[in-house]
């Protein structure tokens, strides 16, 4: 007995002595690497607006005996506008910018194009069935300058990214319907949100 406990106090020591050696072993093979530096966090800017294509008021494109006055734009709205339309043929376009100059990409995240309705004026003639056929002769769009559809998914690179709108309201070309008095056309409210893509 007293031998087989002195066999394994010197095993137990080898077994102590071989860890020992192993972590010395290792320790003189192994190597510290470090990393180490800084960041900055930077508030980004967002600008993303209307402007004007040139000068600094919004001026229609008349055509036929069409007027329309009284347009304003500031960075988030294009508002104000009284449009007559009197024959035929007749139409008002509007042209203006949305602009991305702010550090960061935009993205159309939702689209909401506005309509138009009709019913008689104050004071008017006119019966509503008149202004149902009337609205029925009216063509109103927002587009793009060249007349593609807004959709979500279209971009604004950012510092420069700039796209033309382009309004219009016309009375079409061919129509046949002739009001006995005035017609209130209302444009519905058209609503462009920009995300950052």
């Amino acid at each position: 007995m007293e031998k087989e406990r002195g066999f394994r106090i010197i095993a137990l020591v080898a077994l102590i002595v071989a860890i020992v050696g192993l972590s010395f072993g290792y320790a003189a093979w192994s190597t510290t690497l470090t990393i180490s530096g800084e960041g900055k966090v930077s508030p980004a800017t967002w600008d993303v607006h209307f402007a004007y294509k040139s000068g600094s008021s919004l001026t229609p494109t008349i055509v036929g005996n069409a007027a329309s006055t009284g347009a304003t734009l500031t960075a988030t709205t294009v508002s104000g506008f009284t449009t007559t339309l009197k024959a035929p043929g007749d139409s008002v376009t509007y042209n203006w910018l949305v602009k991305n100059e702010g550090s960061l990409d935009a993205q159309l995240k939702t689209v909401t194009l506005g309509t138009i309705s009709c019913s008689p004026s104050t004071g008017s003639t006119a019966t509503q069935t008149e202004a149902t056929s009337v609205c029925g002769e009216l063509e109103y769009s927002l587009t793009y300058a060249d007349g593609s559809a807004i959709t979500v998914g279209d971009t604004l690179a950012k510092t420069t990214g700039s796209k033309e709108l382009k309004m219009v309201l016309k009375w079409k070309d061919n129509s046949t319907v002739v009001p006995t008095d005035d017609i209130k056309v209302t444009v519905s409210t058209s609503t462009l949100v920009y995300e950052q893509k």
